[in-house]
């Protein structure tokens, strides 16, 4: 029995070969189970419903089951559970119920589950008739009550699509309760049975197949019944259904993504047609509109006709941007219409018709739901062969929660978004003029992903090959392609380095050239940023992005670099927040690092300049901090006496409490104080007080920081040996030694690479520090103790240094 439940091989053409395997083995089985406890002629009737009534078992899918018998019936529960336990000792979930015909329909008549659950229903063992009778019941109702049936199955379906996520478009999507999922296959098939009885098309057959053979591969790899397809746990589903190399998982993503975008188009269609085949359909007033490029509107839905000038692949594109404009649905007639046309379409250059289509599609308010519709047309291909690269392709960042190809619409819709919430954005725009360069390149800054090299500069080639074939002016392609190579560059200066440092903005401005395309290149971050998470565009990165914006700016406008952030103009700022800080905010900020005057808000800054006021003695810790609540990000800055290894000491505290350090930033004064900012995830059970107590313990010399770390780390030990990338940067500042260490995250790895630089004497001015995900990006302004930058021996040492701590702290490096 146990056999049943072993997972198969399975390969994706295969499909669903190994579910209705397993169903018909199972239906063996209990037809036996049922003989040996009931006799040749049982009393009752043992039915499969659900998705064991479907014919699908998955290896640890639940078996539902239904006992139909009779009004007298005298079959004990004992028996039943007699006859059920082999299966539950086999491992399998077993759901099961026990009514007559009749409170079998009056129980789906309350409980849409249940309806659903009856409408696969299949005769397993026992008496025929009893099955005959609930067949006709079923029927009976199914035809009296089909309208509030349709109407239950479609308000739970649009309740259900509020929860979840697309998972043509997530990069873990749920192979059964997310859009386009399993679930909305069934809710078809529900539909379907209380309506016409239409089949299945062939695409949705094909999309329901490649779900029940990954589904396979996912529960043999998981060992439960789960159908989320977790990032880490692609590769190796993957190589179960016998995909192979360094793309395997890209390969079965795709599969999946096309599937799932599949599911949520076509069957929209086909829920639509069915419930208007109960519920009826809007009222058709024959009214029809013209619109320009061979668009009209007929009954509310947009359609296309011949028109003089433009070819069928014109007036394609004229309706992906009408669209866009309106977001009215597309008459289903035109969707076909779309598929042939693109079909028929071979690359190659663009009329001025297309490419003005194509431009206004980009900046219509409805301009995700139009690309999205571009893709499911076959649009891609035929007009831009280089997106098949990344459509549907999955990102291996967990920042990112969408496929490269939704990532990319969500950022141009969000343009509109960025203008409207951030003034400083909404300004650049309006002086940089038109913004279909700035869509376009939104569109295509990532095109360069999946390609094997830096996707920045496989990204700028191939936007200038796309570019030319679109018609676009000279000066226009070089815009495009410098904001796509650079379209890293604000986020990536802004939180890695100091922007008080001359030599950091002279890169910017050097590698930007124009003060219109740095302009572009702000709202290109913002929107990258916000499409990507609220992880990867927090408001402490918008600040950073925006202070280096505006100090660029200045260099390219007036050929000079800005001066140094401007200590009097800040502190005017802070005394008009804060007045009780007159006279005194600008004696304050004279001793802080010119970096940290633009590093964070004005009411953040009042309250770490109050820390600074009553600084605290030698052993002693000063702090803020601002809950995030349950789950959220909390920020906590800590004032203490400066000296070598200060840093060290806050984050092996913060490991030891084994909470996550998201993003910080150290600055030294003048006066001997350090002032070290974090963003954080709340510690466990949200109190702060047991970290407080060591924190306070660590600085006054009453906690073994690293031997304790060291005995915890021995119990979190990553599984594999930490990645780690150490960089010397002597170029990068005047006036400091810039060390960027990038590796896997891990507890303890701030702490190991702060306490190397400890072992070197090294005084560290200004520190960055970045999570993305599994990974960090950890950046320290280092001097040495004498107060110059590091000399080429001593620099040398610096890898030796870090890559002994983390060796010594987790045994490998």
């Amino acid at each position: 029995m146990t056999k049943l439940r072993a997972p198969k091989q399975v390969r994706l053409q295969d499909g669903a070969r190994a579910a209705r395997e397993r169903a018909v083995d199972v239906d063996g089985a209990l037809a036996r189970l049922t003989e040996e406890a009931l006799g040749p002629t049982p009393p009752l009737a043992a039915v499969a419903v659900g998705g064991y009534g479907r014919g699908e078992l998955s290896p640890h899918s639940d078996i539902d089951l239904l006992f139909l018998v009779g009004p007298r019936s005298d079959v004990s529960k004992a028996t039943l559970r007699g006859l059920l336990y082999p299966l539950w000792d086999a491992g399998f979930q077993v759901g099961h119920s026990v009514r007559t015909p009749k409170e079998t329909i009056e129980r789906g008549a309350i409980d849409l589950d249940a309806a659903t659950s009856l409408l696969s229903a299949r005769l397993i063992a026992g008496d025929e008739h009893l099955f005959d009778e609930f067949l006709d019941r079923l029927d009976r109702w199914i035809r009296k009550d089909a309208r509030g049936l349709v109407r239950r199955i479609v308000d739970s379906t649009r309740e259900r699509h509020r929860r979840v996520d697309r998972a043509g478009w997530v990069l873990a999507p749920d192979l059964k309760e997310d859009i386009g999922g399993l679930r909305d296959i069934h809710r078809l098939e529900w539909l379907s049975a209380v309506t016409t009885r239409e089949p299945l098309p062939a695409d949705l057959v094909v999309a329901r197949e490649t779900f029940l053979a990954v589904r396979e591969a996912l529960h043999a790899e998981v060992k439960s019944h789960k159908d989320t397809i977790h990032i880490d746990l692609q590769p190796a589903v993957a190589r179960r259904m016998g995909l192979e190399g360094d793309s395997a998982a890209d390969q079965l993503m795709a599969e999946v993504h096309t599937a799932a975008r599949t599911v949520e188009h076509s069957g929209s269609a086909m829920e639509a047609r069915l419930a208007q085949s109960v519920l009826g359909g809007p009222r058709r007033s024959g009214s029809t509109k013209l619109l320009g490029g061979g668009v009209q509107i007929v009954d509310g839905l947009l359609t296309t006709v011949p028109t003089q000038g433009l070819d069928e692949s014109d007036r394609a594109v004229a309706l992906l941007e009408a669209k866009a404009a309106s977001g009215r649905e597309l008459d289903p007639r035109a969707i076909s219409w779309l598929r042939e046309t693109f079909a028929e379409t071979e690359p190659g250059p663009w009329s001025d018709a297309m490419r003005e289509s194509f431009l206004g599609l980009l900046g219509g308010p409805h301009v995700a739901d139009a690309l999205e519709l571009a893709d499911h047309v076959g649009a891609w291909k035929a007009l831009m062969p280089e997106w098949l690269r990344v459509r549907g392709l999955a990102q291996h960042d967990p920042y990112h929660r969408f496929t490269v190809d939704g990532h990319l619409f969500g950022a141009v819709a969000l343009i509109a978004q960025v203008l409207a919430a951030d003034n400083t954005a909404a300004i650049a725009a309006s002086e940089a003029g038109d913004l279909a360069t700035l869509r376009i390149a939104t569109l295509f800054h990532d095109i360069g992903k999946g390609s094997g090299e830096d996707h920045s500069i496989a990204g700028e080639r191939l936007v200038r090959a796309i570019s030319s074939r679109m018609g676009l002016a000279h000066d226009q392609i070089e815009d495009i392609a410098t904001l796509v190579r650079h379209h890293l560059l604000l986020s990536d200066t802004a939180t890695r380095r100091d922007l008080d440092d001359g030599a950091v903005i002279s890169d910017v401005a050097e590698k930007v050239a124009t003060g219109q395309r740095l302009r572009l290149l702000y709202v290109l971050s913002a929107a990258d940023g916000r499409a990507t998470g609220p992880e990867a565009w927090s408001e402490w990165k918008a600040v950073l992005v925006r202070d280096l914006y505006r100090k660029a700016l200045i260099a390219l406008e007036t050929g000079e670099l800005p001066a140094r952030s401007d200590a009097r103009a800040r502190a005017e700022e802070v005394e008009a927040y804060e007045p009780s800080l007159a006279g005194r905010a600008l004696d304050l900020l004279t001793t802080l690092p010119p970096s940290y005057l633009g590093s964070t808000s004005v009411p953040d800054t009042v309250d770490e300049l109050r820390l600074l006021l009553q600084p605290p003695k030698p052993g002693e810790v000063r702090y803020r901090i601002e809950e995030g609540g349950d789950g959220l990000e909390s920020s906590i800055t800590i004032c203490v006496v400066d000296r070598p290894g200060a840093l060290a000491r806050t984050a092996g505290v913060f490991s030891l409490h084994r909470i996550s350090v998201l993003r910080a930033q150290a600055f030294s004064t003048t006066t001997g104080f350090a002032l070290e900012r974090f963003i954080v995830r709340a510690p466990e059970g949200g109190s702060w007080d047991k970290f407080i107590v060591d924190l306070k313990a660590a600085y006054s010399g009453r906690l073994a920081i690293e031997a304790r770390l060291e005995k915890k780390a021995a119990d979190y030990r990553p599984k594999s040996s930490i990645a780690v990338d150490v960089r010397i940067l002597q170029e990068e500042s005047e006036h400091s030694t810039v060390i960027e260490v990038r590796a896997s995250d891990a507890m303890g790895l701030l702490f190991a690479i702060t306490a190397a630089l400890t072992d070197l004497d090294l005084d560290i001015h200004v520190a960055k520090i970045d999570t993305l995900g599994v990974r960090v990006v950890d950046v320290f302004y280092v001097r040495t103790s004498w107060g110059t930058k590091l000399e080429a021996d001593q620099a040398a040492e610096v890898e030796r240094a870090i890559r002994h701590r983390l060796e010594r702290l987790f045994g490998t490096n």
